[in-house]
């Protein structure tokens, strides 16, 4: 049961909302009432309330949480909300409220673990008339059954939208698709997005990593990841041979740099190829090892067992070109 994937899920948040404002409390909507008549939606529907959590941390972007996470342990639903007051008649007021709206999209896309991902937005109807022309003005379309933000997006924000989503989201292509747009009462509506993971989204496949100037071209980051791999060949194959997680985990790495050309795999790349080869190890085990036992920087060294990988950025790693897949 995915309750939160449901239209009748957020057409029950709509109608409670609307049941506010018709007792005269439509001044005191706010995001966490949303958040609240959503979870109450969930339980409704199915979701056990020690399921819940608010505020849970973002794994993949520091200082960031997630509204609302549905499961225990690893969630299998994220939840995003969004109910902009709506800015005065100063011009940088309304941009921002635009990026803080678009940045909810990236900081669901860019979660490296499976889960789904959904993102709600509240919005009166001056707000929605703002994002619309602002759609139309920097390449995107809220009102689209299947809404884009590719690269160019970020591109034309103005500055003071593209500093709230980041830098680190340039170049992304994030994707998602509406599931449901209801009109909660006057001048107000709801409208509730699926978000796709990025790895799965677009043309970006990885977030985007700095890497010195020498190896910026594809030919030559091709040649960087085929020497680590050429370079540590042996050892990658003598370690497969003995079977476990660590075997599957440099085997599917090997298999990622080799069919992307590039010198660096982020951790959604090996989970995405180990579960395409239907490994019989939890997520939460693959991640340990990677992000901790396998890692010779590990932020936690003391955890580490082998001296396989180099990590780059977050979530993102590298063969250590010394000693990668030694015994």
């Amino acid at each position: 049961m995915r309750a939160w994937l449901s239209v009748d899920v957020w057409q029950a948040v709509a109608q409670e909302l609307a049941h506010h404002r018709n007792a005269g409390l439509g001044d005191l909507l706010t995001e966490d009432v949303v958040r609240f008549a959503s979870a109450r939606a969930l339980v409704a529907a199915g979701v056990d309330p020690a399921q819940l959590r608010y505020e849970w941390p973002h794994p993949d972007l520091k200082g960031s949480r997630i509204d609302l996470v549905v499961g225990a342990g690893m969630p299998g639903a994220l939840v995003e909300f969004k109910f902009p007051r709506e800015p005065n008649e100063v011009n940088a007021a309304w941009t921002m409220a635009l990026g803080e709206v678009l940045k909810d999209f990236y900081r669901l896309a860019v979660y490296s673990a499976t889960a789904d991902r959904v993102f709600v937005l509240a919005e009166t109807d001056r707000l929605g008339r703002y994002l619309a022309s602002s759609g139309k003005r920097y390449g995107f379309d809220f009102s689209a059954e299947d809404i884009v933000l590719d690269p160019a997006v970020l591109e034309r924000l103005p500055s003071s939208a593209a500093q709230i989503i980041g830098q680190r989201m340039a170049g992304l292509q994030v994707t998602a698709r509406r599931l449901l747009s209801t009109v909660i009462g006057p001048r107000l509506r709801l409208t509730a997005f699926i978000v796709d993971p990025v790895h799965v989204a677009g043309k970006m496949t990885r977030l985007p990593v700095q890497r010195p100037e020498h190896t910026s071209s594809s030919s030559r980051v091709s040649q960087s990841a085929r020497s680590l791999l050429d370079t540590n060949r042996s050892t990658l194959d003598t370690n497969r041979s003995t079977g476990g997680v660590r075997a599957e985990i440099l085997d599917a790495v090997a298999a990622v740099m080799v069919r992307s050309g590039a010198a660096t795999f982020t951790l959604t790349d090996v989970l995405t190829e180990m579960r395409r080869r239907a490994t019989r190890y939890a997520e939460s085990t693959i991640r340990t090892m990677i992000s901790s036992h396998m890692c010779v920087n590990a932020p936690d060294n003391a955890s580490t067992t082998y001296e396989d990988f180099v990590r780059v950025d977050r979530a993102t790693y590298q063969l250590n070109p010394r000693q990668a897949g030694s015994p």
